[in-house]
């Protein structure tokens, strides 16, 4: 296939915050995580990589598995639009009862545990011919690698091949060689990117950083300056049916689900001659629903400017420095985890937010701290999708 993206559409460079392993990430600005984006951007990324996947492997039974919380979006967006995936579900760091679960690390990341649920490969494992992982961006491809081990330690029987899809790649020649030819798993990828690429412009941020003490220029981390200027009303909840992807799913009762959700949704919302611009938020590694939602909506009312992204766990610096990708921050309570501080990156001014999370809203703190979070941008409306 011929490739259709350039790095420079695919890539920004940021500076991590308090991470001494790895003190830089990859933004993506089409992908839908830190920085919003139209729906159907990240959706004809998801489907271009899923003729990708169409191409090499059409004779292949697929299990994917993709990587949170990043990737959860353009693993599900692969399943949805793939019809070599037969099957698929994703690592998590959230916990569940009665859930089996392969444990492995993930060594450069700010929350290293991650796990898979692997409740129901036993019964579909020899039924597959290929594992593929998907992920953002692959850099070592060691995160990989000892997931494999514990797959294979874990269910021997299976016999079939492994292969690799990302956005991003900037794994080495030699170790791409080594995976291909060692290993026997195939490493495909939307752009081949140089090793430490944009290493220049980090070090000439955190020296702006330091010089100017520029962090979070705009006061994004402050909860109290429209408090007493900005009138927000309460929040309206939608409840659906209870969907969970990080357990193995069908591919075809992916889709069912995906379009049982937005019908469900798109029936119990409303929005008035003056909403103009519309922001659909997902939660952490629950964002491939929330975005289908989005797209929805624009095709329901094309007159309405709709954005999309992400509450994220990834701590990340920001500020007005010309060129860098993250010019504000605001903290969160996490919908599934009091204990847990989320951000969101980059919110401005909307006429009608709709939170939409996986979680089981018992939360309180959460719901009021986004509530502070939307009333610091004088955002109008709020409209908050939870699970039943």
């Amino acid at each position: 296939m011929k490739n259709q993206y350039s790095m420079d559409e695919l890539v920004r460079v940021a500076c991590r915050d308090n991470n001494n392993k790895r003190p830089f990430l990859y933004v993506n600005p089409l992908q839908g995580k830190h920085i919003p984006v139209a729906p159907e951007k990240p959706l004809c990324l998801f489907r271009y990589m899923a003729d990708m996947i169409d191409e090499k492997y059409s004779e292949d039974r697929i299990l994917l598995i993709a990587f949170a919380e990043t990737a959860t979006a353009v693993g599900n967006g692969i399943a949805y639009y793939s019809s070599s995936v037969q099957y698929c579900s994703q690592t998590t760091r959230e916990k569940y009862a009665m859930a089996e679960y392969l444990n492995f690390t993930e060594d450069h990341s700010h929350a290293t545990e991650q796990s898979l649920i692997i409740n129901g490969y036993e019964q579909i494992i020899g039924n597959v011919d290929r594992i593929l992982f998907v992920d953002d961006e692959v850099t070592t491809g060691n995160t990989i690698f000892h997931l494999i081990g514990e797959i294979k330690d874990r269910f021997s029987e299976f016999k079939g091949k492994f292969s690799i899809i990302s956005i991003l790649n900037s794994m080495t020649d030699e170790r791409i060689s080594q995976f291909e030819r060692e290993y026997r798993i195939e490493c495909l990828y939307v752009c081949r990117m140089p090793n430490n690429y944009g290493l220049d412009r980090i070090d000439e941020f955190n020296s702006l950083f330091e010089k100017n003490n520029l962090l979070n220029s705009r006061k994004s981390d402050s909860t109290t300056e429209y408090y007493t200027t900005h009138f927000f009303p309460e929040i309206e909840t939608v409840n659906v049916s209870n969907y969970n992807f990080r357990f193995l799913q069908k591919r075809s009762a992916l889709i069912n689900d995906v379009d049982n959700y937005i019908e469900k949704v798109l029936s119990k919302v409303d929005f008035s001659e003056k909403v103009k611009n519309v922001l659909v938020l997902g939660t952490e590694e629950f964002m491939f629903l929330p975005l289908k939602i989005a797209e929805e909506i624009h095709s329901h009312f094309p007159e309405i400017n709709v954005m999309f992204h992400a509450t994220t766990r990834s701590p990340i610096r920001t500020s007005d420095i010309n060129g860098y990708p993250l010019f504000s921050r605001c903290h969160a309570v996490s919908m599934y985890d009091s204990e847990r501080i989320t951000y969101v990156y980059n919110l401005i001014k909307y006429d009608y937010v709709m939170v939409i999370t996986d979680a089981h809203i018992s939360i309180t703190c959460a719901c009021e701290r986004l509530k502070e979070v939307l009333r610091q941008t004088e955002c109008d409306f709020f409209c908050l999708v939870c699970q039943e």
